[in-house]
C-alpha cells in the first residue's frame, strides 16, 4: 500500500488538539477555527489517545537537547531528507545558540551503550507506562512521556480558550482523568496500535509529550495538566489508504464467540492486540468510519484493527454492512467461524451480494470442532455450508491441520471435510499447515516436518478424488518439498463451474501459451488469466502441457453459473501453487545495486522462498555492474520464533540480529543489504508488526539498507 498523500506540516499541527477537563467539561487548548462545526469537534472527539505523564528522562540527560533529539528521531522515522532530489542521511545536530555541541540524534542519552531492542513498541495506552510482561523498552524509547513538575511560575506563557477549576478539592489544577470513559467522553484509544498505520499521530503525541517535559501548560494563571488529546477534524486524517470495504469492517471484528486452540491471538503481541471499546462509542467510530470513506479514491481514516477476530459476530454487522453497500456495489470478502449462519443471517447476507465468504470450518465432526475451537454448537457451521449454497453465496473452507489428538486422527478428518465441503459446493477448499508462536508456546508442540510434509502427502491425494480445488497454505511450503522446477504455470485445481472448466482445463497441465502469449512463469499466468476476465474477452485459445505432451484448449471466457461468478471469482477458475515469484523483482534489484554504487551486496531472502529465488537468479542473472557478488542470507524468525518461517513475519531486531552475525561471522560489512518490503508492508510507512521503521536496521548497523519492493508471499 502506497503512503498516504502529505499534507502541509503546519495545516496537520493546527488541526490537532489536545484536551483538558475541567470540572467535568471538556475544553480546548487550542481553540477551534472559526469555520469548525460543532459536529466536526465531536466526530473528532471519538480518537482520543494517551499522553504518558510518568517521568522517564535518563539522568544527566539536557532537557532542552533530549526535546530536540526527540522530535527528530521519531520525525526521521517517518520522512527520508532530500537534497536536489537525492536523499541525505542526518545522524546529528547542534543548536544555532551558544551551545555549539554536536548532538547524535540515535545516540544513546547518557553516553552508556544501549540495552538490546527487543522490538520497535513503544506503548502508552495510560498516562502510566504500560508494563507487560516479557517485553522491555530500550534506552531509545525514553525521553516521551517525562515532564517537568507543575507550579512554577517563571517564565509563563498564555494560551487562550482554556478554563480551570474555581473551587474544591484540586483548586488551582485541571487535569483530566487518565483513564477517559467517563461520562459523556469517549475512551483512550491504544497509541500503539494506531502508531502501526498511522506513526504522524504518535509522533506528534510524543512532540506533545517532550514539550509538556519542559514547559507548564495554564489557563487563567493557573497550571493544567493535559493526559490526551483529540482528533480535531477528521477529515484531516482520512487520506490512508482504505482499499477495499473490508478494512473498515475489520474494525468490527473485536470480539469472538470460539476459543480456538491454534488462535494466533493466544499469546499476541501487543501492537496486535484489538482492544474492545465502549459499545456505543465503538459504533459511533465505525460510522465515522463508513462515513470518512472513499471507494473510488480507496481512501479513508486510517486503520487501528490489529489482529481482527469474527467480524461477523458484532451485534451491529448487519447494519455495518448495508451502510458500506450504500458506498460501494464492490465485493465484500468476509471471514468467519460459521458460528452465527444459521438461516436468518445467510438470507440477510444474500442480500448484500455480492460477497464472499471464508468458512473456517475446520472439521466436519461436530466432537472434534468442539474440541479444536470451542465451539459450544457446532452444527451450526457445518449445516451452513448447504444453505450458502442454495443462497447462492460463494464460499471457501478452511481448515487448519492442526495435529490433535493425533497426526493419523487429523489426517482422516481433513479427507471427510474436504470431501464434505466440496460435495456442499466449495470454491475451494483451503488446508492451512499448523503454526505457532514462542508467545503462544516456548516450546515445540510437534514435529514440524513430519506434520507439514504429512499434510502435503494427503492433499495431494485428496486431489485426486475432490472435485473442487485444495490449496496448501504457505503453498511454497509444498512447492518446495514436492517440485524440483519451481515457478511454473502449473494448474494445481480448477473451480467447478468456472470458465476454465468448460475450457477442459485440468489438474496438472502447465499453461505454455494463452490467445498466442508465451507463458514463462506462474505470475505471468495469472496476470494474463486476470486480464482476460477483465477485459471482457469472450474467446481463449490455450496450449497446455499434459502428461509430457501439449495439449490445445480453447473455450467461451464467459460461460460460468455457481460457485463461480465473474465479481468474486479469479483467473476464470484456473488455481496455482500460489502467486509466485515475479521476474520484475530483478530489475528492481538490478536497479537498485546500480543505484547504490555498492560492490559488496547482501540480499536477504526467507527460507521458503530461497530455493525459488536461487533458480531464478541462475535463470535470470539480473544486469549488475561487474565484480559485484551477490551472496543470499536467511534471518531466523527469532521474533515471533515457534515454528514460524515466514519471511513477513520477520521484524526489524530480526534483521539487525542476522546482519550483526553475518558480519562478526565474515569478518567485514557489506556495502548494501537489500530487503524485501514486504515485511513492512502494513501501512505504506515501513514498519514491521512491532511498529518499528524499518531505517532503524541501517542506524544499528551501520550498513546501509534498501527495501526490494515486492508483494507479500501469502495468496
Amino acid at each position: 500500500m502506497g503512503a498516504p498523500q502529505e499534507q502541509p506540516y503546519h495545516a496537520v499541527v493546527r488541526h490537532r488538539l489536545s484536551e483538558v477537563k475541567v470540572k467535568g467539561k471538556m475544553r480546548e487548548v487550542f481553540p477551534a477555527a472559526a469555520d469548525e462545526t460543532a459536529g466536526e469537534t465531536e466526530e473528532g472527539a471519538l480518537f482520543r489517545y494517551p499522553l504518558c505523564t510518568a517521568e522517564r528522562m535518563p539522568r544527566g540527560g539536557d532537557p532542552h537537547v533530549e526535546l530536540v533529539r526527540e522530535v527528530l528521531r521519531h520525525l526521521l522515522s517517518m520522512v527520508r531528507l532530500l537534497s536536489e532530489g537525492r536523499e541525505v542521511e542526518v545522524d546529528g545536530f547542534r543548536f544555532l545558540g551558544p551551545d555549539k555541541a554536536a548532538h547524535l540524534i540515535f545516540g544513546h542519552p547518557s553516553g552508556s551503550p544501549p540495552e538490546k531492542r527487543v522490538s520497535g513498541i513503544t506503548a502508552c495506552t495510560s498516562p502510566q507506562p504500560p508494563q507487560h510482561s516479557g517485553w522491555r523498552h530500550s534506552e531509545q524509547d525514553l525521553g516521551f512521556g517525562y515532564r517537568s513538575p507543575g507550579g512554577h511560575d517563571e517564565g509563563r506563557w498564555r494560551l487562550p480558550g482554556v478554563a480551570v477549576g474555581e473551587s474544591g478539592e484540586g483548586k488551582g489544577r485541571a487535569t483530566v482523568p487518565g483513564s477517559g470513559g467517563e461520562a459523556g467522553v469517549p475512551p483512550f484509544l491504544r497509541r500503539d496500535n494506531a502508531a502501526l498505520y498511522e506513526p504522524r499521530l504518535d509522533f506528534l503525541a510524543r512532540g506533545l509529550e517532550a514539550f509538556l517535559r519542559l514547559v507548564q501548560l495554564e489557563s487563567g494563571g493557573v497550571p493544567v495538566e493535559p493526559d490526551g488529546f483529540r482528533l480535531r477534524r477528521l477529515s484531516d486524517w482520512a487520506d490512508a489508504p482504505v482499499h477495499r470495504a473490508e478494512d473498515i469492517i475489520l474494525h468490527a471484528a473485536d470480539r469472538c464467540n470460539c476459543r480456538c486452540r491454534f488462535c494466533y491471538h493466544r499469546g499476541s503481541i501487543p501492537t496486535l492486540e484489538h482492544a474492545r471499546g465502549a459499545s456505543d462509542y465503538e459504533w459511533k467510530r465505525l460510522e465515522a468510519r463508513v462515513r470518512h470513506y472513499r471507494p473510488s479514491a480507496h481512501r479513508g481514516l486510517y486503520p487501528s484493527f490489529g489482529g481482527p477476530r469474527e467480524a461477523l459476530a458484532h451485534p451491529r454487522i448487519l447494519p455495518l454492512l448495508r451502510s458500506l453497500r450504500e458506498r460501494t456495489d464492490a465485493p465484500f470478502r468476509l471471514s468467519t467461524n460459521g458460528c452465527v449462519l444459521k438461516p436468518g443471517f445467510i438470507a440477510e447476507l444474500a442480500g448484500l451480494a455480492p460477497l464472499f465468504l471464508d468458512v473456517s470450518l475446520n472439521s466436519t465432526d461436530p466432537a472434534r470442532r468442539s474440541f479444536l475451537m470451542g465451539d459450544p454448537e457446532p452444527e451450526t457451521a457445518i449445516s451452513s455450508l448447504p444453505l450458502l449454497a442454495e443462497a447462492e453465496i460463494p464460499f471457501a473452507v478452511s481448515v487448519v491441520a492442526w495435529p490433535e489428538p493425533s497426526l493419523e486422527e487429523m489426517l482422516e478428518d481433513l479427507e471427510r471435510t474436504c470431501s464434505y465441503a466440496a460435495g456442499c459446493g466449495a470454491r475451494l477448499v483451503q488446508v492451512n499447515l499448523p503454526g505457532y508462536s514462542r508467545f503462544f508456546s516456548p516450546h515445540p508442540l510437534f514435529d514440524t516436518d513430519e506434520v507439514w510434509s504429512a499434510v502435503v502427502r494427503r492433499v495431494q491425494e485428496l486431489r485426486r478424488i475432490v472435485p473442487c480445488p485444495v490449496v496448501v497454505s504457505p503453498a511454497l511450503y509444498e512447492e518446495n518439498l514436492t517440485r524440483e522446477r519451481k515457478n511454473l504455470p502449473e494448474v494445481v485445481g480448477v473451480v467447478p463451474n468456472s470458465p476454465a472448466s468448460s475450457w477442459g482445463l485440468r489438474r496438472g497441465d502447465v499453461i505454455r501459451r494463452l490467445n498466442g502469449i508465451k507463458v514463462m512463469n506462474r505470475p505471468q499466468a495469472r496476470d494474463l488469466l486476470t486480464l482476460l476476465q477483465e477485459s471482457g474477452a469472450e474467446k481463449v485459445n490455450l496450449l497446455v502441457e499434459r502428461g509430457g505432451r501439449e495439449v490445445e484448449l480453447e473455450g467461451d471466457t464467459r460461460r460460468c453459473s455457481y460457485p463461480f461468478d465473474f465479481r468474486t471469482g479469479t483467473h476464470l477458475g484456473a488455481v496455482f501453487m500460489g502467486s509466485g515469484f515475479r521476474l520484475s523483482y530483478l530489475q528492481s534489484l538490478g536497479e537498485v545495486i546500480r543505484r547504490s554504487g555498492a560492490r559488496r551486496v547482501l540480499l536477504l531472502t526467507s527460507l521458503l522462498v530461497r530455493p525459488t529465488l536461487e533458480q531464478v537468479l541462475r535463470e535470470n542473472p539480473p544486469c549488475l555492474p561487474e565484480g559485484v557478488k551477490l551472496p543470499l542470507s536467511v534471518p531466523e524468525n527469532r521474533f515471533f520464533g515457534g515454528n514460524i518461517i515466514l519471511g513477513d513475519l520477520l521484524v526489524v531486531q530480526d534483521f539487525i540480529d542476522h546482519l550483526r552475525e553475518w558480519t562478526e561471522k565474515k569478518g567485514f560489512k557489506p556495502d548494501l543489504a537489500v530487503i524485501p518490503s514486504s515485511p513492512f508492508h502494513l501501512s505504506g510507512w515501513g514498519r514491521d508488526l512491532t511498529g518499528r521503521v524499518y531505517l532503524d536496521i541501517a542506524r544499528e548497523t551501520g550498513i546501509r539498507v534498501e527495501l526490494l519492493e515486492c508483494r507479500t508471499m501469502m495468496d
